[in-house]
């Protein structure tokens, strides 16, 4: 699935979470550069750190098929996947102590794999709504947002 997703260009070029040769580094590089870009020019830089809170578990699953099948991937493997996130269930421990088994209505689940590659896949969607003037950077569910503007706020 990922080797699809990375052969096709269909994970914005902003995230660098759980990618081959990216990482953390490569986002504040990038960071560095713009703030470095803005003083240079005499801007104003703005950023905005968010850290999407409960993303894995309020991903919206019917989102995911959806992009899965505007990605262009047909047959079995889209059917499989959204099997994948019908049918999850989980159980909390305490000490020794297993709850009883509850049904995961929305979300991806913690812990796969699969999971993190289709979150990826959908936080893809926020990030093609913002406007070109705005640039991102992601970390799974660590989101920036940064711009500058020749603004005289004197």
């Amino acid at each position: 699935m990922a080797i699809f997703l990375e052969k096709n260009k269909l994970i914005s070029l902003a995230q660098c979470g759980f990618r081959k040769h990216r990482s953390t580094t490569n986002q504040l590089v990038r960071l560095e550069t713009f703030i470095r870009e803005a003083f240079i020019q005499k801007q104003h830089a703005t950023a905005i750190f968010c850290d999407l809170e409960k993303a894995y578990d309020t991903t919206w699953k019917h989102g995911i098929v959806k992009d899965l099948y505007d990605a262009g991937l047909r047959g079995r493997r889209p059917v499989c996947i959204a099997g994948f996130l019908h049918d999850q269930q989980f159980r909390v421990r305490v000490g020794g102590m297993y709850s009883k088994s509850y049904e995961q209505e929305t979300g991806v689940s913690h812990g796969s794999l699969l999971s993190v590659t289709l979150f990826c896949l959908k936080i893809n969607s926020v990030v093609k709504e913002l406007p070109a003037s705005v640039t991102c950077s992601l970390y799974v569910d660590d989101f920036l947002i940064y711009c500058n503007c020749n603004c005289n706020c004197n």
